[in-house]
This record gives C-alpha cells, structure tokens and sequence, in this order.
C-alpha cells in the first residue's frame, strides 16, 4: 500500500542548493523514491563547506531529507552512460544547474525522452527558456527582483528584499506541484512532458495581489512598509511589544471592508471606547490622517505585554493580529513539533535537529522523516540493485573515478 500517494515512483534527482532540493525533497515527501546524484568525494555544492569540510552543512540536513545519495562524475562517457540507464528506470528527471549546462553534458529533454519517452523532465530556471534573459545565472534575489516582488516591499524610499528565499523554495514547490500533475497526466493520457519553472515566473504570480491597484490607480503599488499596500488605512502596521527586543512586535490589520467590527473591537481591548465615537476616527481613510496618533496608543497597549500575550488577546477579540515570530521562537515552542510544522530527526553528524518539516497535511500520506544521505550510501543498493552491476563494474567504476 505504500505511506504516500507518491509511493513507486522513482526520482532522479540532479538538484542542489534550494530550489531543486526543495522540490525533489517534498515529492520524497510524499513518497517518492528519490536518488541524488552528486560529484564522488565533494557531493552537491552545497553539501559540505570550507570551514567544516567532510560534514554536512545545516543548508544539506534541511533540503535533502528522505532522498538516496548516488554519485557520479557527468563529465565523464561512462557517468553520462550510467545515467542513461537509470533514466529508463525512473518515472522522473529534475534538474536546476545554470542554464544551458545540462544540455552540453548530453542529457537535454530530446536525449532523455529518447531513452524513455514516458519520462517528466522537469528544469528550474531563473527565466524561462524563451526569456531574453534566459541566459542569465540566477540566485533567488535574480527572481525576487525581475519578477516584481521587490518593488513592493519596503519603505517608500529603500525597496527590500525578502529575508526568507521565496523565489528559490516558491519555484520549488511549484515544480512539485507541476510534476505530480504530468505524472496525473501520464497516467490518463499516456504522455511524457518537459516541465520547466522559472523562479522570475513564479514570482509574478505570486505578487498577482498588485495587480488590482495597478489596474486601479494607472500606477504600480507602493512601498509602504509594514502598512496597507492596496489604499491609505489605519491601523495596519507592526507594534513594539514588550520587553523591546529586536523581534518583539505584533501585527495589527484592521479590515477596511464596510461593516467590520475590527476598530471598534481593537478600541474596547485597549480601554479606548472614546475612540469609536471620535469622528477623526471614522472609516479606516480617515483614521490614516492621524495614524501616528493612533499608532502611538496601540504602542502604548502593545508594550505592556508580550507579542505572543498580545496576539491572544487581540485574536481573541477578532482583531487580526500576529506575533513576530523568529526561528528561535518557533525552533523553541514545543507545539509546532506536536502540529509536525516542526519534525526532529538524528544526524549521524549534527545528532538530534529539529526542522521545518512538510506543510501540506493529508490523511493518507504518512511521512517517516530520515535524515539526509550519506554521500554515495545509494551506491550499491541502485548501480546494484537496480541496473545489475556486478562486483567487477563497480569496481572498474570506481578505479575510473566514474563514482
């Protein structure tokens, strides 16, 4: 029966660094038996650094849980043959090297689906394949940026990119999402596909929430940092809390929709009914003209508790309100490991981590979480197990430095 509904089909995985990781990480997720192919002796770029070689980096553990390591030099005829073979086996190819690199090792989509033509091929970008740009190296702020999301965010004066990697692991997801559906598709109708994502793509999508006052006022959103981009409301800002540390603030949004109660209910939970009947005060349009006199007595309130005290309060009241949470804050709450948001595993290097684990929840996929591989530890179970080798070709493989 299998733990998830992506049980029996296999990945061959030629991701690294996060948005390839991310994706073939959440199809082992959800069951998907997944082989990471990496150099012999260094692994994936990011597996190991200069300051603590041989160990896996933090960056490794988190992107690569529940995949097998396999290694093999693709510089090399006998490595990009020993692929090949495999790539008859799998149902999945992914890959996101620079653009460009995994055609000149011989192993486009046409060479893939020459091998089997059932096969989804899936590529991760920073711009699509017919992009002026398509070309260009990328990293996640090369997404972020083209693709829009930087221009909204920030002060008006200072555009800000995002401190989480929402191009790099947003593409990444979005690629999962991708595949599972060809793999729908190759069920239904019988057809291999190339899948391909770009991170500047995706991310025009998810900023599609300018779009409407683009449409409305002739101009792009402003910045407006922690405020209300679609229109000039209060209150809609980030509150100090108690006891004023770097991260200790809570978010406050008042809908501005005609009919909320949030104002009124915000006003009683501070003990400043007066405010309700003050005509300055009115409608969220009104109450922005004197925002910095609003803002500084929902600061005065905020600061006599903490950011966690004063989202239970406020939400409690139905007034939208969240804490600012920090890694350390949700790493350190014990309920978040109890949702498995959270998952603990045993590294055989870090010992006991705790990591995001997958978001998604299903009733029938049931996640057993494993640690990140070992490098080349899938060696002997695949080139093995799967393609036959004998003692003498493993062996021949390794003497040529092939794996």
């Amino acid at each position: 029966m299998g733990n998830g509904p992506l049980t029996g089909i296999k990945v061959l995985d030629f991701t690294q660094f996060e948005s390839g990781t991310v994706c073939t990480e959440s199809l082992a997720w959800m069951g998907a038996e997944v082989w990471k192919v990496e150099r012999p002796r260094t692994g994936e770029l990011g597996r190991y650094s200069a300051v603590n070689p041989g160990v896996d980096t933090y960056g490794f553990i988190i992107l690569n849980m529940n995949k097998k390591s396999i290694t093999c030099n693709l510089k090399t005829p006998e490595g990009i043959e020993l692929m090949k073979k495999l790539i008859a086996r799998v149902d999945v190819v992914v890959e996101n090297m620079g653009p460009g690199a995994f055609d000149r090792l011989g192993l486009s989509y046409e060479e893939c689906r020459a091998v089997n033509d059932r096969i989804i091929y899936a590529s991760i970008k920073g711009f699509a394949r017919n992009s002026p740009y398509a070309e260009y190296p990328a990293f996640d702020p090369i997404g972020t940026h083209p693709g829009g999301f930087v221009a909204a965010t920030g002060l008006p004066d200072m555009p800000i990119k995002s401190g989480v990697n929402v191009a790099d692991s947003g593409s990444g997801i979005a690629c999962a999402m991708a595949i599972v559906a060809a793999l729908y598709q190759l069920k239904t109708q019988g057809v291999g596909q190339r899948v391909d994502v770009a991170m500047q793509d995706f991310v025009i999508g998810l900023a599609r929430s300018g779009w409407e006052p683009y449409y409305n006022t002739g101009k792009p959103p402003r910045r407006v940092g922690n405020g209300m981009p679609q229109e000039d409301v209060a209150p809609a800002g980030t509150y100090r809390c108690k006891p004023g540390g770097a991260n200790d603030y809570v978010h406050i949004t008042c809908s501005r929709a005609p009919g909320s109660r949030h104002f009124e209910n915000l006003c009683r939970v501070i003990g400043r009914e007066d405010l309700i009947t003050d005509e300055r005060m009115a409608t969220p349009q009104s109450r922005y003209l004197y925002k910095d006199e609003l803002d500084a007595i929902i600061t005065e309130w905020t600061m006599q508790h903490t950011k966690v005290e004063a989202m239970d309060i406020l939400a409690k009241a139905d007034v939208p309100a969240g804490a600012l949470l920090d890694i350390g804050d949700i790493a350190g709450d014990p309920t978040y490991v109890e949702l498995g948001t959270v998952i603990e595993i045993e590294h055989r290097q870090r010992g006991k981590l705790k990591l995001p684990g997958f978001a998604p929840r299903m009733s029938e996929n049931h996640i057993d979480y494993t640690p990140s591989p070992e490098l080349g530890g899938g060696n002997d179970e695949i080139y093995r197990g799967v393609l036959g080798l004998d003692d003498e070709e493993l062996s021949n493989l390794k003497a040529k430095k092939v794996i």
